[in-house]
């Protein structure tokens, strides 16, 4: 493939192009798909892409390239339609339906011909039109159109030309039937007369479409025709530059794509406008003229998730799919490190990248222009009232006000003070907030100009302590400073006393370097996040946490913005843009859009339709769409799953069960588009964790490998647990889940290898004795022979059955033994008892520092019982019965609820619950509800005279045993126990 790259990397300044440009991904036999020349492309309901090219039709899951067509006459796939939840396809001997889409897919043929013109057959078929009734209309190679009907196949000779030629068939909104002959123009098919009737007088036209009431027909011009009464008028031509027009394609927002001969690629959004090309760009300063090679069709699936079309385009060089990137780059701004970025009114925006440049929407993207004669800028700010704040160092520092291009003020005495002015903040209140570099001494604080002009310094007399680098308001009009040093870096100001308050916790960490907090945000719940050389923090108000995961750790984070849905994003120093959602994250680099991983500071915001705005040292970015969430990407679907390289048949159980000993191979995709670099994690986890697991906890990394292999798993029961992650600005998807049960065959059980044990036993004794009575037969039959050595014989013989007796014994009272054994053994119950739990609880009660107290809650009739034992009363058990009643009895809440209790303090906070009671002998108290095999709900209760003895931990812990308690008992707890 020749590509034209058009680069432009200037030593300062790189402009942007200006075109529609796709990232993009070809499939052909270089990059291991079994194709070169594709027709048709079509996703069915399920999300897969089926390709139709000269080797055949193959399903595509965005790796895996499945044959559907071996059994077919012909290889060579022409065209593919959807029909409710068939598939209908066209190859050079006739039309195939495909049936059960959603299972097993099956191939049939619909109606096939022969290598010869043979009446009531298709010759050649090249294209068709699904219509009503189940009726298809075919165009053929011997310039006819063939209409198949219930089984029935008739042929509309096209007109006199029997020149071989490939004619172009649609079906219009009224179910009308449309035909382009390049050599003799446009027909439609006249039910009344059965016949088709000639239209246009138009040649060589390659592509037809119908959308709406629209028709176009391309050949060296794109023409579009309004459809009235049947017949077609003019109302636009674009003409093309030497080139055809051989595939067309129309969105529901009317803008069409249009592909050539010669492998160009066209957009028109607006018929009064030029089209627009469209170019490759996988990097964000690598433009690419494309070449597609003859272009055979175009189609375009929409994400449902994310809203991305997605274009294909099939060719004779192969099939190519185009897509805009999550992050656009803004037309004509240069490509350089942005100082900062304010959001104005009208979607309107502003970027100091050297010059100031106002960048301004225009359809579906931006456009930039520097304004103010080229003034060099160093920050910008539009406040409430729409005037503009700029800030300059050239020939000296200056804060400028301008309305509307015009200066009405100009603050000229900051030069003395100090360096640039680096950052502007305009508050709700109409004050202009603003940090100042240092010169030769440090600049302690943040400087305000209020709505009257005047000029207010806030230095170590106003609470500060260090250089302060970011300011910002939260939603309830609460001011926010960030700055410099371990123990100065957060402040908050105080309108009444007009001064700052240092609001910094101690870091809970050791930091690296100098430490410093470059950026702020507050969400809508007040919680203030800090972007830092150490990390991303999160001040709740009374403790601060560092950030960590997979992604985020103590490195340098240098912009943090908010959502109102209290999303967070990050721009970072090394790793680009990081979307954070509770306890998850996210990064975006230079696959989505971003020109550089490298972040400017302090440049990040959201615009009003929710766009997200980041500056990196290439260049400034925004989001296509509204980035106040992503999307979840495509959960992995099983392929194929293998035990010990044996595959199981499609439907397998909703458990799989496998052998200790044995291999389990997992074969998945997600489904996404391309699906190259998809990202997979997974985890195993046992039946009785998954219930008390943390979302992000155990994910083990798979890579971008497809497969899974586990062996060696520990006996028990668990589920497999996979997510995959897109590239595209995507999150973790929801998981797959699979249930597995690990077992040990039946000759590796403890109770088969003593079964088999013992009647190998029994075989042994059976066969001595049949053994010692043939000897004794054999011994009488030689005493006839030898009467002189009788006595001998007989004495030897008397001796023998005698030890075999003696061992006889022996063996007789060894069975005895293990069968005395056997049976103790089976007298021992399997189910306990509550006074078995009760007395065992007393124990640990009697050895435990912690309790003091434990009962068994239950009810009877109107009254909750509670049994149980405590080291405070004489005897030890405790029995104690009370009406039931929810709001003065915690055990009654705990059960009515069915929720855990815990309180560390009774008097402070058992009017959680209950109503207020006097005091109480245990101040610690925990209480887990939980149901028996026979639905009887019980509360496990467990008592400390002290304060604050239980925790987190220990409820895991009391919830363990109520679970053993519950597989323990099954018998139901009365009074009478």
């Amino acid at each position: 493939m020749n590509k034209v790259i058009l680069c432009l990397c200037l030593c300062g300044i790189s402009i942007h192009i200006s075109a529609q440009q796709y990232s993009y991904v070809q499939y052909n036999s270089g990059s291991g798909a079994p194709f070169d020349q594709v027709s048709t492309v079509l996703q069915d309901q399920a999300g897969f892409i089926w390709i139709g090219s000269q080797n055949g039709l193959y399903r595509f899951d965005g790796i895996h390239f499945d044959l559907y067509s071996i059994h077919t006459k012909s290889q060579f796939v022409h065209q593919l339609h959807e029909r409710e939840d068939q598939l209908l396809f066209v190859n050079d001997m006739g039309i195939y339906q495909i049936d059960d889409l959603l299972s097993q897919p099956k191939v049939i043929p619909l109606i096939e011909g022969t290598i010869n013109e043979t009446a009531g057959l298709p010759f050649y078929p090249n294209d068709f039109a699904p219509a009503k009734d189940q009726e298809i209309w075919l165009t053929q190679s011997n310039h006819s159109v063939g209409r198949l009907q219930q089984e029935d196949f008739k042929t509309y000779p096209f007109s006199k030309t029997d020149k071989a030629q490939k004619l172009g068939i649609h079906k219009d909104s009224k179910g009308g039937i449309w035909v382009l002959s390049p050599l003799d123009g446009l027909f439609y098919f006249d039910k009344a007369a059965n016949t088709f009737k000639k239209k246009l007088n138009i040649k060589n036209g390659n592509a037809l479409l119908i959308h709406k009431d629209y028709l176009l027909v391309g050949n060296d011009a794109l023409r579009v025709y309004k459809i009235q009464e049947n017949k077609p008028q003019l109302i636009k031509t674009i003409e093309l530059d030497d080139d055809l027009i051989t595939a067309m394609y129309a969105d529901e927002n009317d803008q069409y794509v249009i592909g050539t001969r010669k492998g160009k690629l066209f957009m028109v959004s607006d018929l009064n406008d030029p089209p627009q090309t469209i170019y490759g760009a996988n990097e964000a300063h690598r433009v690419e003229e494309l070449d597609f090679g003859p272009i055979n069709e175009i189609y375009v699936t929409t994400d449902s998730k994310s809203n991305n079309d997605k274009l294909w385009v099939c060719s004779e060089t192969g099939l190519w799919l185009l897509q805009q990137r999550f992050f656009k780059t803004v037309k004509n701004l240069p490509l350089n490190n942005p100082i900062s970025i304010a959001m104005g009114n009208q979607g309107k925006a502003w970027a100091p990248i050297n010059y100031l440049f106002e960048i301004s929407p225009n359809q579906d993207e931006f456009t930039a222009r520097p304004i103010f004669d080229n003034l060099q800028a160093t920050a910008v700010a539009q406040d409430k009232a729409g005037f503009l704040w700029v800030t300059t160092a050239n020939p000296k520092v200056e804060l400028l006000k301008y309305d509307k291009n015009r200066i009405v003020k100009r603050y000229d005495d900051f030069h003395e003070r100090g360096e640039t002015i680096f950052n502007l903040f305009p508050d709700s209140k109409g004050n202009l907030w603003f940090c100042q570099a240092p010169l030769n001494k440090p600049i302690i604080g943040i400087a305000k100009i209020d709505e009257k002009g005047a000029i207010t310094y806030y230095d170590e007399t106003k609470g500060f302590a260090s250089r302060i680098l970011a300011i910002k308001e939260s939603a309830r009009g609460e001011i926010y400073a960030a700055g410099i040093g371990e123990k100065s870096y957060l402040y908050r100001f105080d309108p009444v006393e007009d001064q700052f308050v240092n609001l910094s916790p101690a870091l809970p960490f050791t930091a690296m370097l100098n430490f410093e907090a470059h950026d702020l945000t507050v969400d809508d719940s007040g919680v203030v996040w800090l972007a830092t050389t150490d990390g991303l923090l999160r001040y709740d108000g009374e403790k601060i946490t560092l950030i960590q995961n997979d992604i985020l750790g103590q490195e340098e984070v240098r912009g943090v913005t908010h959502y109102s849905n209290n999303n967070i994003w990050i721009s970072t120093a090394t790793k680009g843009l990081v979307f954070h959602q509770q306890n998850t994250s996210t990064v975006l680099g230079e696959t989505e859009g971003l020109p550089a991983v490298i972040s400017a500071y302090r440049c990040i915001t959201t615009d009003d339709q929710g766009r997200l705005w980041a500056g990196t040292a290439e260049g400034l970015v925004y989001s296509r769409m509204s980035a106040a969430t992503l999307p979840y990407s495509n959960p992995p679907r099983i392929r194929k799953i293998m035990i010990n390289q044996r595959v199981l048949p499609e439907g397998f159980n909703e458990v799989l069960k496998i052998k200790k000993s044995q291999e389990l191979n997992l074969y998945f995709t997600n489904l996404s588009f391309p699906a190259r670099n998809v990202q997979y994690q997974y985890r195993l986890l046992s039946k009785e964790d998954r219930q008390i697991m943390l979302e992000e906890q155990l994910w083990q990394s798979n890579g971008n490998n497809n497969s899974l292999s586990l062996s060696q798993i520990e006996l028990g029961n668990y589920y497999i647990e996979l997510r995959a992650k897109q590239p595209g600005g995507y999150q973790w998807s929801k998981p797959l889940e699979i249930q597995l049960n690990v077992f040990l065959p039946l000759y590796l059980q403890t109770w088969f290898i003593y079964s088999s044990i013992g009647l190998l036993v029994l075989f042994i004794s059976y066969y001595f004795r049949f053994y010692v009575r043939r000897r004794f037969n054999r011994l009488q039959q030689v005493l006839k022979y030898s009467n002189e050595k009788l006595a001998i014989k007989e004495a030897q013989l008397h001796q023998k059955i005698q030890e075999f007796e003696e061992q006889q014994e022996e063996l007789d009272s060894a069975n005895s033994n293990i069968h005395t054994l056997e049976l103790f053994i089976k007298e021992i119950p399997k189910k306990a008892s509550w006074n078995d739990i009760i007395t065992a609880m007393g124990k640990a009660v009697n050895q435990s520092s912690d309790i003091n107290a434990f009962e068994i809650a239950f009810k009877v009739k109107n009254e909750i019982v509670h049994k149980g034992f405590s080291n405070q009363e004489r005897s030890g058990y405790t029995f104690r019965s009370k009406s039931f009643n929810i709001k003065t009895s915690i055990t009654c809440w705990a059960m009515a609820n069915n929720q855990e209790v815990l309180i560390n303090d009774f008097n402070k906070e058992h009017t959680m619950y209950i109503e207020e009671k006097a005091a109480y002998r245990f101040n610690s108290l925990l209480f887990i509800p939980f149901t028996l095999e026979n639905d009887q709900p019980v509360v496990l209760c467990a008592y400390s005279i002290q304060k604050n003895q239980f925790d987190p931990n220990d409820l895991v812990m009391f919830r363990i045993l109520a679970q053993f308690i519950c597989f323990s008992i099954h018998e139901e707890i009365t009074k009478e126990v």
